[in-house]
């Protein structure tokens, strides 16, 4: 059966829950109703509702899916780790996604989940060194030069604690076919860069699947539009800035 964004987390009882959520708005001060509206939100599982939400232009939004499984989430918070900014979003079904730097720094509440990640002198995501030459790199049929970071991660309820891995990104000089469709329509105006990861080395886990990412940026902005990061060899998940593009309340986001 798939994974289902809104299942019912397996590490958690309610009454921890309730815990975790007292100890969070404690800790955020200010944005302690925005983690409550979170929970209120209620926009789970539907294309529809989800595309067409009233949102409320003082939070910022993911739409996230998991499987073809959608979900709205809101961020909760911010703080930072070595320089790097990373974001807390919520679902109104309790789960919880991490981004640093734009990319996946744990999950809450999924039938697989990652936890303890830890980034190792990752390069940005916008890393002007992945696209050093302009777009007359594309038409000489040039490959973007390559970077390499480590990682470390672990995965919920599976157990598999302390993978080390060695990722390589590499700049791509146009959208992976993959890539969901309001990412490459041309009415909307795009100006995006695409960069993929994937994983190269596991030595202490040579068994595990080398799992691939993909991200999009705004080439004018900076800003991480879209990412999607496979959790194993079945399991994909993306989030993408919402709405998107900006400005648009009612759009049909992915497929």
């Amino acid at each position: 059966m798939p994974t289902r964004l809104n299942s019912k987390p397996r590490f958690c009882s309610a009454l921890f829950t309730l815990a975790l959520l007292i100890n969070l708005s404690g800790c955020v001060g200010e944005k302690q109703s925005l983690i409550w509206d979170t929970f209120k939100l209620g926009i789970l599982g539907n294309d529809s509702l989800i595309d067409q939400a009233n949102l409320n232009p003082s939070y910022r939004y993911l739409r996230a899916d998991v499987n073809g499984n959608p979900a709205l989430l809101v961020l909760g918070y911010e703080n930072t780790k070595a320089g790097s900014a990373i974001e807390t979003w919520y679902s109104s079904s309790k789960e919880v996604l991490q981004l640093e730097g734009g990319r996946l720094a744990g999950t809450g509440g999924l039938d697989t989940n990652w936890t303890d990640v830890s980034l190792m002198d990752a390069p940005a995501i916008t890393s002007p060194e992945l696209f050093p030459s302009d777009d007359s790199n594309t038409a000489k049929g040039k490959r973007n030069p390559k970077l390499f970071f480590f990682r470390i991660r672990s995965v919920m309820p599976q157990y598999i604690v302390n993978i080390r891995e060695a990722v390589v990104m590499q700049g791509l000089n146009e959208a992976p076919e993959d890539a969901p469709k309001v990412l490459r329509d041309p009415a909307n105006n795009l100006n995006l860069r695409w960069v993929q990861e994937t994983v190269v080395l596991q030595p202490n886990n040579p068994s595990l699947p080398t799992l691939k990412a993909i991200y999009a940026y705004d080439k004018a902005t900076k800003k991480i539009i879209f990412g999607r990061q496979c959790l194993n060899e079945k399991e994909c998940l993306s989030w993408l800035a919402w709405p998107y593009p900006q400005g648009q309340s009612q759009v049909r986001a992915v497929r």
